[in-house]
């Protein structure tokens, strides 16, 4: 079980039961003290979960309005929209089906980490007085449809992704709405035929979409919708910063923007260009509403994570939005043209990913022995070791039981060469303390 600002989570029947789902959601109602909207994707537990949470609330003396399945940037558009006082979404974002938990919202954002510390520190007893309950339809889609422009994309033709998840019932609207030709695949909901994460999948089904039927473009998705990756007109599956680095590109022309706040693992490419329209890039540490806290600081209204393809932009909802990402890109498409063009003038560099399973107490070890090791490195999130054209980041995770490196650097070779190094640097750290 995890608990952190991205979430609580777990596997359920193992680590993640009702008593504690109950438990938890009684002391965030106790801590928001007023209405609370509730959103499920669509794994076979979130029904469960859901009823869990409601009587939790319920039990806090909260008014809880249930969305019923829904994705995590439309939960948080209605918080936001009708000024509740919080939100609770029943997801796993892109974790495994096996897994599910909760996403907390404030205000129409994500929980910061003393907001969570503080409700970790009330009572859980049951209130003298119960809240009320009722449902409610999302008008998110027709929010997105409007910011984006109706028949705006006319002509477009695209291939959908869903992943069996809540976009499903959601995003091939939107496309239509906005003028493209679409075709869906993985459309059913509840039903995962591939890794639920799109960044982790190869993608293959949709890129022989794309290719067979001619498309402008693929689209997947994860459970919740907050994250999408890209297929080009070629094919090919984009390195998921590319997401980011457009979507944020194009904003800055078309608004005139010129700072942003990214997470420490995004592409030194998005600096570059930041650079070349003369603005600004502030960092956070991974996890979404780290990088909102930051934008909030800054009164900064673009941001995101690259390693997520994840684009945040305050004037529409304060989360990642993938179904927001890829119509964006799709207007791209159709006002500037195919995106194999598009992005051959974007800078290059070379990303490798890699996890290590591990504890979080043996993460935090691994880093601080890292750091003995260095001069000059950044803790913002884990450690950050750069240099000219390159660096490399090892972090622990917030959602599972791993420790995460990100390299990237100019050349394939030598990124490769980094991460091979820092892989055998770990791993005799992880075996003389198990000696």
């Amino acid at each position: 079980m995890i608990l952190s600002v991205s979430g609580f989570r777990g596997i359920v029947g193992l680590d993640l039961n009702p008593i504690e789902l109950m438990r938890i959601a009684k002391l965030f109602g106790n801590y928001i003290n007023g209405s609370c909207a509730i959103g499920r994707d669509t794994r076979k537990s979130s029904i469960m979960i859901s009823k869990v949470v409601i009587a939790g609330l319920l039990n806090a003396n909260c008014n809880v309005i249930d969305f019923g399945i829904l994705s995590t940037p439309a939960l948080f558009k209605e918080v936001s929209r009708r000024g509740l006082e919080g939100g609770l979404m029943i997801t796993a974002s892109h974790n495994p089906p096996e897994w599910n938990g909760l996403k907390f919202i404030v205000k129409g954002r994500g929980i910061f980490e003393e907001e969570l510390n503080d409700i970790l520190k009330l009572n859980s007893n049951l209130s003298l007085k119960f809240g009320t309950y009722s449902k409610s339809s999302s008008r998110y889609i027709y929010d997105l449809i409007s910011y984006i422009g109706k028949d705006s994309c006319l002509g477009i033709k695209l291939s959908l992704d869903l992943g069996g998840g809540a976009g499903s019932l959601l995003i091939p609207k939107l496309f239509k709405e906005i003028g493209c030709n679409v075709l869906t695949i993985n459309d059913s909901p509840g039903i995962f035929s591939r890794i639920i994460d799109p960044i982790e999948d190869n993608l293959k089904y949709l890129s022989e979409m794309v290719l067979k039927n001619g498309f402008n473009a693929g689209f997947a998705y994860d459970c919740d919708a907050d994250r999408v990756a890209i297929i080009d007109d070629k094919g090919r599956k984009l390195p998921a910063d590319f997401t980011l680095i457009l979507c944020l590109k194009y904003l800055m022309e078309k608004i005139g923007l010129r700072e942003v706040v990214v997470s420490v693992d995004t592409s030194m490419a998005l600096e570059d260009i930041v650079n070349e329209f003369g603005g600004k890039v502030y960092y956070s540490k991974v996890g979404e509403a780290n990088v909102v806290k930051e934008m909030m600081k800054r009164n900064c209204r673009l941001g995101g994570e690259g390693s997520s393809g994840g684009l945040i932009v305050s004037d529409f909802v304060m989360c990642r939005d993938g179904a927001l990402a890829s119509a964006l890109i799709s207007k791209m498409i159709k006002q500037e043209g195919q995106l194999s063009d598009l992005i051959k003038h974007l800078p290059h560099y070379h990303q490798i990913r890699n996890k290590i399973h591990c504890s979080k107490e043996d993460a935090e070890r691994i880093i601080s022995i890292l750091a003995q090791e260095h001069n000059d490195f950044d803790t913002k999130d884990g450690i950050k070791i750069k240099k000219k054209d390159s660096w490399i980041l090892i972090r622990p995770s917030r959602t599972e039981e791993l420790l995460r490196i990100s390299v990237e650097a100019k050349s394939k070779d030598t990124a490769e060469d980094i991460m091979g190094y820092y892989l055998r640097r770990i791993k005799s750290i992880m075996s003389d303390h198990n000696e």
